[in-house]
């Protein structure tokens, strides 16, 4: 025989009634002050305890019983055969090996989802959103970056005219992405560039004192109008923002724009681009250069000095390919194209 206390709900009223269930030849018995009835098992159903929480039985017309009988629960929640979820729920929270199963799977889950699940989404958000929506972002960012890190640039006007006008007649010979090509003098970013959503590409006064020679500026820049053209500064704002970002581009709530745009120059300065947005941007700029017939090696010279103390070889866990990875085509390419 099963027998437990419980309080029970009518279904008209929040006031509880204390009464005595007992389970007698296939039937609920309830007795309690002014209370009396009998139900058949088929007709309740019990969901177990979750955690700490009080069992409760569903009752017909909405009337329930509430108990903290655990024992008692359980049993007459095997002979009623419920299918309700929180019995599964019970039954996987009371085996340690289900728990640790599901936390083995909520952990891949997380992990894939983080891994192919975010980047997968964000390349298709990057190809949907409006470019006045990507365009904005970059100028928050822009914006950002000139009060917190950059500064105007120190080079002589006829030096930075210099390198844009070569900018511009090699892109008046080949496609270029749209861009605005902007100079900044940086003690953060040392010598530097990057792309930002929206076309802008910032060239650091440390870069330009770095090169040897313009045409290795212009790869650099080569390479920063790769990321452009595959909107890389846009996918690694949604990819790490995740979750927010695929709102803003399901819903349109573009409210969270100036969020997306202030935490992406730590992105970029703190982790870089993945490996295969840095492999489709060095593939922009290899053939960029040689329809521009610039030596490719002009990129591998510069990039040699930038990242003197850079590790050549890469593991799972990095976000970027190695130096030496990275230039080795430059340096085996062939002439102008």
């Amino acid at each position: 025989m099963i027998r437990f206390a419980a309080d029970y709900f009518d279904g008209q009223t929040s006031r509880a009634h204390p009464v005595e269930a007992t389970v007698e030849a296939g039937q609920l018995l309830v007795q309690g002050e002014n209370i009396a009835f009998a139900l058949p098992l088929d007709r309740i159903q019990v969901a177990p305890p979750a955690g700490q929480a009080r069992s409760v039985v569903h009752l017909p017309d909405a009337r329930e019983l509430h108990s903290a009988d655990r024992a008692a629960l359980l049993e007459l929640n095997h002979l009623t055969a419920s299918a309700r979820p929180e019995r599964w729920a019970h039954l996987l929270e009371s085996r340690l090996r289900f728990a640790l199963a599901a936390l083995v799977v909520s952990v891949f889950i997380v992990f894939a989802g983080l891994r192919w699940g975010v980047p997968a989404v964000a390349l298709l958000a990057t190809h949907t959103l409006p470019g006045w929506v990507e365009q904005r972002i970059g100028e928050e960012a822009l914006a950002l970056m000139d009060r917190v890190s950059l500064s105007p640039s120190k080079l002589p006007a006829v030096r930075r005219q210099a390198l844009e006008q070569k900018l511009a007649a090699q892109c008046s010979k080949q496609a270029c992405p749209p861009f605005r090509l902007l100079f900044r003098d940086s003690r953060l970013f040392g010598a530097n560039a990057m792309a930002l959503p929206g076309g802008s590409v910032v060239v650091t006064d440390a870069l330009v004192r770095l090169s040897h020679q313009d045409d290795e500026v212009l790869a650099v820049v080569a390479h920063e109008l790769g990321h452009v053209q595959h909107r890389h500064g846009l996918r690694l704002a949604l990819q790490s923002i995740g979750a927010g970002a695929i709102l803003v581009a399901v819903t349109g709530d573009i409210g969270s724009v100036t969020d997306l745009a202030a935490g992406l120059p730590s992105l970029l300065l703190q982790n870089g681009y993945s490996r295969d947005m840095e492999r489709e941007a060095d593939a922009y700029a290899l053939a960029w250069l040689k329809t521009a017939c610039i030596p490719p090696a002009r990129f591998a010279d510069i990039l040699g000095r930038i990242d003197t103390g850079a590790a050549d070889k890469t593991s799972l866990l990095d976000s970027h390919p190695g130096t030496q990875e990275r230039i080795k085509p430059f340096l085996t390419a062939g002439g102008c194209t």
